[in-house]
Parts: C-alpha cells; sequence; structure tokens
C-alpha cells in the first residue's frame, strides 16, 4: 500500500518547526498538522515571548501606569505584524502541506497509521466536510510537553494561556502564574513589568529546576527585587471562582486571591499509539534520531547521529542560558574529580564544569551576554574545544581559573604520587 507523506509532523513546538524544515529541505513529502482551537494558537511559546519582548521594548520608556493603558493597542499591532503567516507560506512554497486543524489515529490500514484532521475553526456541521485521512511512513509528535496537574476545581475555562494573554483587552490588576519553567518565568517578569501584581507558584525548591541552583536562585532573587512573589515548596490543591469573578488558589495551608490565573500552556492530551514509526519530538536530539531514523537515503551506509548538548535559553531580563551538565549532575555522573569555575560580576554569575583535561561538560551563565556566551561554548563542546582554547572564557577570566586549579591539582597529584611511592619501598 502506497502512503501519502514520508513524514507527519504534529504540534506547534520550535522542535515541529525544524524538523519540517529539515525535511523539506531534503526533498521529503511532509505534511505539518496545526491545532487551531484557538485564535492565533499557531503560535509557540518562543513566538509569544519574542512578541512580548518587542512590547517591553516599546514601552521601557513609559511610566508603569501607561504601560497597563496601552498594552492592547500595542500588542495587537505588534502581533499583527509578526510574521508567521509568511514563514507557514514559505514552507508550503518548499512542499510542505501545512494543515490546520484537530487530529487524532484511527487505527491501521495494512502496516500504515491513518491520522484523521478535522478543521476546528468550522462549523460542526462543515467539520465534517472537511474530516481528510493522512498516511505516513513516519509521524512525530511534537507538541510542547506541559505536566499533568490534578488541581481540584481547574477547567479551562478559569484560568488563561499565554495565547490568550495576547488578546486581552485590558490586563488584570493581578496575575498569579503556575509554573517555574523558562516559559513561566519569562512571562510573569513581563507581566510585571507592565504594572500587573504577579505571583510565580512552583512546588519545586526554586524556579528552573533543571538550570544550576546557584544561576537559577539568582534569577530568583532577581524577579523578587522587582516584585513578583515567589511560592516555592508549595503545592497548588484547588481553584475556584469568587466574587468579581476573581479566583481563589489554595496553596497547602494557604489561600491567595487574584484576579486572572495564567498557565501558559494548556495541559494536553494526545494519544499516540505505541509503534516504532511514530516518534516523540521534544528535543534536538529527537530531531536528529527522527531524521537519521526517516529520512535517511543511503541505504547502504550507516550514518552516525550527531549528539546535540541540550541547551536551554531563558529570555528574561538579564537572560539565562545553560548547556549540558550542571554542577550536581555532573557529580553524579563523573564523581567529584570535575573543575566547577566561576565568573562573579555585578548583575552577571557564569559557572563552568569540565574534567581534567580542560574538555567542557557544561556552563550556565545569568547575565545580559548569557545568550551569546553559552552558544560560543555550545560550538566549542561540539568540535571539542578544551576550555584553554576558547576567547570568550579569557575576556571573563575563566581560563585563568582553570589554569591555576589545574595546576594546583597536578601538583598535589605528583606529592600524592611522591610519598605513597616512599611509603610502598620504605624510603
Amino acid at each position: 500500500m502506497s502512503v501519502d507523506y514520508d513524514l507527519v509532523v504534529i504540534g506547534m513546538s520550535t522542535h515541529a518547526h525544524k524538523l519540517v524544515s529539515l525535511a523539506a529541505q531534503r526533498e521529503a513529502r511532509v505534511a505539518w498538522v496545526l491545532d487551531h482551537q484557538l485564535k492565533d494558537a499557531y503560535l509557540n511559546i518562543p513566538q509569544i515571548e519574542h512578541i512580548l519582548q518587542l512590547l517591553k521594548n516599546k514601552l521601557r520608556d513609559r511610566h508603569k501606569s501607561e504601560r497597563l493603558q496601552l498594552f492592547a493597542q500595542q500588542i495587537s499591532l505588534i502581533r499583527d505584524n509578526f510574521c508567521q503567516e509568511e514563514m507557514l507560506e514559505t514552507l508550503q512554497k518548499n512542499g510542505v502541506d501545512v494543515i490546520i486543524g484537530e487530529c487524532k489515529f484511527q487505527g491501521k490500514v495494512q502496516k500504515s497509521h491513518i491520522l484523521e484532521v478535522r478543521d476546528t475553526s468550522l462549523s460542526e456541521r462543515a467539520r465534517v466536510f472537511s474530516q481528510r485521512s493522512l498516511s505516513s511512513r513516519a509521524y512525530a509528535i511534537a507538541h510542547v510537553i506541559t505536566p499533568q496537574r490534578k488541581i481540584f476545581g481547574l477547567t479551562a475555562n478559569n484560568y488563561l494561556t499565554a495565547n490568550q494573554l495576547l488578546n486581552l483587552e485590558d490586563l488584570p490588576k493581578s496575575i498569579a502564574v503556575l509554573g517555574d519553567d523558562s516559559y513561566a518565568c519569562a512571562i510573569a517578569q513581563t507581566i510585571n513589568f507592565l504594572g500587573v501584581h504577579t505571583s510565580l507558584i512552583t512546588n519545586r525548591n526554586h524556579i528552573l529546576p533543571n538550570v544550576d541552583v546557584a544561576i537559577a536562585r539568582t534569577l530568583q532573587a532577581q524577579l523578587e527585587a522587582e516584585g513578583i512573589e515567589i511560592y516555592t515548596n508549595t503545592q497548588t490543591t484547588a481553584v475556584s471562582q469568587i466574587e468579581h469573578s476573581r479566583t481563589r488558589i489554595w496553596l497547602d495551608n494557604q489561600t491567595i486571591e487574584c484576579d486572572r490565573l495564567l498557565m501558559p500552556i494548556a495541559p494536553k492530551e494526545f494519544y499516540s499509539p505505541s509503534d516504532r514509526h511514530i516518534y516523540q519530538c521534544h528535543s534536538d536530539q529527537d530531531i536528529a534520531m527522527i531524521v537519521k531514523q526517516t529520512l535517511q537515503t543511503d541505504f547502504w551506509r550507516s550514518v552516525s547521529m550527531h549528539q546535540v548538548p541540550t541547551m536551554i535559553n531563558v529570555s528574561t531580563t538579564p537572560t539565562v542560558a545553560q548547556i549540558g551538565l550542571t554542577e550536581l549532575s555532573a557529580k553524579q555522573k563523573y564523581g567529584p574529580a570535575l573543575y566547577i569555575l566561576e565568573n562573579s560580576a555585578e548583575n552577571s554569575l557564569c559557572k563552568i564544569i569540565c574534567n581534567h583535561k580542560g574538555q567542557i561538560l557544561g556552563a550556565s551563565m545569568f547575565g545580559e551576554s548569557a545568550k551569546l556566551v553559552i552558544e560560543a561554548i555550545a560550538i566549542a563542546m561540539q568540535g571539542k574545544v578544551k576550555i584553554q582554547n576558547i576567547a570568550v572564557l579569557q575576556e571573563l577570566q575563566i581560563t585563568e581559573q582553570w589554569e591555576k586549579l589545574h595546576c594546583n591539582r597536578r601538583q598535589q597529584s605528583k606529592f600524592k604520587n611522591w610519598f605513597t611511592f616512599r611509603r610502598d619501598w620504605n624510603i
């Protein structure tokens, strides 16, 4: 049985866009299925963060009281000028079928899974006629992963998403953001900047749980200094609507009240059958694996999969960026024999983890130049460039620390070996 596509990508994340673009470059027959349940729902979170950053730049010189009044006008102008439609048109010109609708798997025909897609922007009667059935050699599920929260009283009607935030005509006076990842932190900072009383709630010990502890706590202190109330080690158990359309949130043994509750990404359940031709796509490493497994053109030669270090970017002000292992994960994997190098300056903190040979295992930074520095380190890690040969680290005086520590440890090792030799031979 023939199939319609080489690859069907489902979801609206940045990883979905990357995978679709790579597949199109290889002349594969590709379809990209976008969920269109909400107005402008095809904007993914990094795109929303970019729009909010443009808004901050426009309103930076305005007083806080003016920012709230100008929000609706300015956000609509920026959103309308956003080039998302141009990006989709470019993909379509390159042969990608961009399909907007709700989809679900509907069994198999011979060896191929069938994906049913319906246009949810149409009326109930019209949806029946818009239904399409797609077949493909492979599928990639690229929805943004959101933790499933068991919160009593939480429904889709009593919280905002980041997409809905962009379409508000007036901002509420207070918003509680539920989350601790890079998206939640960046959006909470922007909301607070606009003059909204902002709370950030997490059940972890600190925000950004996947980032180095020292770097994450530095950003947390920055956000608190700006006026954001951060609740850590706090379990959200229930929400309810109270008078004047406000929301009451139960946090362990206390309650807080706010005008709106915001969850940056709506929790989404998507059933996908367990099959070797259906892939999960949530990282650059997943993209590399899917390209290798589904779009390889040389059947006689095994293509080695390039190892892509995990990179995190947090678009706060100042920014946070990280590549590879944190100090804790590096010690768990390699033991204590590591070099932990730090550079701290006013409103900046950089931490590098490397081994005794100078090979970088991970790096984290908080500061205005964090993204540029970590991107340079990422290139160096992929090229296996050692720490002493990276110019940007010399400017941060990191290489001087490494040379000093390396020299001291080499000297200590020399003394240790010498005394061990003397004991063994009783000299």
